[in-house]
């Protein structure tokens, strides 16, 4: 955990974060003196503080989630065995949680699926990942690999390397054995930083900035599943009696074996599929038909209505090679990318973000480079603000 994190925190967001919740459930030692620590750098913390903490004392519910009675039970045992687990630990304490407690607490599990995945399994990648609280990490300096409750590996190369292996977890530098893994992990590559993952089974995927994966540790028999929020680059490792899935907040995407390409960011309007080899089936809730995609086709989808169109697929990941060629692309759609892959805030005045461009940018070069590029193309001036980001106006 990172104290400087916190710094700005509202009562409302405390009740969001799964480490505050684990210190008022379980009291830890190592809790407590983590919270004193941020108090005493950040005083103003504070009230704030007590506020979050009358309120789940309160039994404030977080969300609207409803569970069926199996579900309760479930919860209601994961909790205990995590008591009796603490218990063994700390002998010469009591820690001590009445049922009312725990039923009172439910609605907080089910908002942080993490805290409790290795006990109660969630099927449903789906719901797992659309569970977990947007804690604002994709603003991170360092790409965070989740591997279980209490295991958060943070990776701070520029481009990271993870691979899953018979043996164990290799993250850069790191080595993490399969029994500490949780069902599910997360790869969290905030802005400005990129990833390179390799599955269990072999599938390997680039990860591009300020992008979110969920997926399972160890591949089941029946059936390989991910989930997206973000962009990503991937090739399947063929195996025809186990369809890979990417599931995404709008689409699913199934492959046996093949290349493409996905840009699914929740925050976009659009999102797009991309095949360079193969062939994938691409259904969403808005149609009743399956779309099959052709190498060199992209998909494209936008508010229940899509597109389907030939393009030369190699362009589309060029930002594996840290390059960015654009056609007749938006100049608000070449700066949302540039604020993901730099992670720099860039303001642009709305009377030119309309405009058209074509071009190829090099990403390896500074910000300052590329903003020179840019404004020999277009009527443009910029400037750095002291705070590192970037504002564009029209060129007077």
């Amino acid at each position: 955990m990172q104290i400087d994190k916190y710094k700005n925190y509202t009562a409302t967001d405390f009740l969001k974060d799964k480490d505050f919740i684990r210190w008022q459930l379980f009291h830890g030692e190592e809790d407590s003196l983590f919270w004193n620590d941020a108090l005493e750098k950040y005083p103003v913390l504070g009230s704030a503080m007590e506020e979050a903490i009358a309120l789940y004392k309160d039994n404030i519910r977080f969300n609207d989630f409803s569970m069926s009675d199996l579900e309760i039970s479930e919860c209601v045992i994961s909790l205990q065995n995590q008591i009796r687990h603490k218990k063994k630990r700390r002998n010469s304490k009591r820690i001590v949680v009445g049922i009312s407690a725990i039923a009172a607490s439910i609605a907080i599990i089910i908002s942080l699926p993490l805290l409790f995945n290795k006990n109660n399994h969630v099927q449903d990648i789906t719901t797992f990942a659309q569970a977990i609280p947007d804690n604002n990490d994709l603003y991170s300096s360092d790409t965070k690999l989740i591997v279980s409750e209490n295991n958060t590996v943070v990776l701070n190369n520029k481009e990271s390397s993870i691979q899953y292996e018979e043996d164990g977890i290799k993250a850069d530098d790191n080595l993490i054995l399969k029994e500490e893994s949780a069902p599910y992990n997360q790869l969290i590559t905030p802005y400005g930083k990129r990833s390179v993952i390799t599955f269990s089974d072999g599938t390997k995927a680039w990860v591009n900035a300020g992008s979110r994966l969920v997926y399972p540790a160890e591949f089941n028999k029946g059936k390989r599943e991910i989930y997206v929020d973000g962009e990503i680059y991937i090739e399947v490792s063929e195996d025809k009696k186990r369809p890979f899935v990417i599931k995404t907040s709008q689409m699913d995407i199934e492959v046996l074996g093949t290349k493409f390409n996905v840009s699914a960011y929740e925050a976009d309007k659009t999102n797009s599929v991309v095949l360079l080899s193969g062939s994938v089936s691409i259904s969403s809730n808005s149609r009743n038909k399956n779309i099959i995609l052709k190498p060199d086709q992209m998909y494209s989808g936008i508010e229940g209505s899509h597109t389907v169109e030939n393009v030369d697929a190699s362009v589309y990941i060029l930002w594996t090679q840290g390059l960015y060629q654009f056609e007749s692309e938006k100049l608000a759609n070449i700066v949302t990318r540039l604020e993901r892959y730099y992670g720099i805030r860039i303001e642009c005045d709305p009377d030119i973000s309309g405009l058209n461009c074509s071009g190829k940018l090099d990403l390896k070069d500074d910000m300052n480079k590329l903003m020179d590029e840019l404004s020999r193309a277009l009527p443009m001036i910029y400037r750095q603000n002291v705070d590192g980001s970037y504002t564009i106006n029209t060129k007077s």
